[in-house]
């Protein structure tokens, strides 16, 4: 029987500075970063722009109407886009004036701008706009909330402001380590809280429901915290490739798995839209930007403990052992539980 480890989590769910994990370095040895991306409505891309301006400075930088950078800024490059891959292929690629070539029609530019804002128009109800902030060592998450108050104030809405904001807060930290037994332990370690992360998230119903935020198989998750799971690279990479061909999961490793192995994940992937990063992309908080109480790093100090469970040692074995206990023998968990509970009521 696993040992009690409740005392992990009796800290403050909510504290009001930034947690700093364990592991403070990256694989270099340099202080660790976290980069974020929030999703949102309520604002044009302009206004946006200007936000981010007012807050860190930078120069704006344009891809189209519905992309945006603002370079140079005091943290870093930011990226502003409405986050619909189509609209966006559209706008960069003149696709009506191409399409026109082909069957011999001029189409004025000026009517591709109508059709895209008519496009825009239309996807604003329920296609958010993603702000993509740099990556920030973690003694300067709080930096991050000036944006957010901003946004805040300018009246944007988050994912409860309608029953189709399925918007989401995007969390990527930056690996500890380039070892595989090490990022390993930190899925395990995501993997055994899962469910607690779920409850301390407030996870919207909405969210729940759209396939963005699928949870991972259970006969996956029963196989990566076997104790006698111990898979190289290339074997860690090609299970999670076979149980889990997408990025619609909570925690998606695939930009990661990409960073490690990039021809292994493109072949298996050829269709997805995946940027090598040497970070996991932790996508399943809400995006509250417009709950004055909610802040990017109340968010933050929730995943961190996903990092202190991996760094635990004994404790983050006692919970594997734990789980699989009540998964595989939920007879005997059953039987346990209610023989403790008589003992409580009638002989004790």
């Amino acid at each position: 029987m696993a040992k009690n480890i409740s005392g992990m989590f009796r800290k403050n769910r909510f504290p009001e500075n930034t947690d700093i994990p364990p592991r403070g370095e990256n694989p270099e040895g340099k202080p660790r970063k976290m980069g974020l991306e929030i999703e949102f409505s309520g604002l044009t891309i302009d206004r946006i722009v200007s936000l981010v301006r007012l807050c860190y400075g930078g120069e704006v930088e344009s891809e189209s109407d519905y992309k945006k950078y603002v370079r140079n800024s005091r943290l870093g490059d930011f990226t502003i886009e409405l986050d619909w891959i189509l609209l966006q292929k559209l706008a960069k690629t003149d696709y009506f004036k191409k399409i026109g070539k082909e069957i011999g029609i001029h189409v004025d530019s000026r009517w591709q701008k109508t059709v895209e804002k008519v496009l825009a128009s239309t996807a604003e109800p329920f296609v958010p706009y993603e702000v993509s902030f740099p990556p920030v060592t973690f003694d300067r998450i709080a930096d991050l909330e000036d944006l957010r108050k901003a946004i805040y104030r300018m009246r944007g809405k988050g994912t409860s402001a309608s029953p189709f904001n399925a918007f989401g807060l995007h969390l990527n930290p930056e690996v500890p380590s380039r070892e595989v037994d090490i990022i390993l332990r930190y899925f395990q370690a995501f993997l055994l809280l899962y469910e607690w992360l779920r409850l301390s998230h407030e996870i919207d119903m909405m969210r729940e429901i759209t396939p963005f935020i699928d949870p991972f198989p259970e006969k996956y998750i029963l196989k990566v915290l076997d104790p006698s799971y111990r898979p190289d690279a290339s074997g860690f990479i090609d299970d999670y490739l076979d149980a889990n061909p997408t990025r619609n999961r909570p925690l998606d490793m695939l930009p990661l798995f990409a960073w490690m192995d990039e021809e292994r994940v493109r072949n298996r992937l050829k269709d997805e839209l995946i940027r090598p990063r040497p970070a996991f992309h932790y996508r399943l908080p809400n995006s509250s930007i417009d709950d004055p109480d909610w802040t990017f790093t109340k968010e933050w100090n929730v995943w961190v403990q996903v990092e202190r469970l991996a760094e635990s040692g004994q404790k983050l074995i006692d919970m594997q052992e734990l789980y699989l206990e009540k998964k595989l023998h939920p007879l005997k968990t059953w039987a346990d539980e209610w023989m403790r509970e008589m003992r409580v009521r009638f002989f004790e």
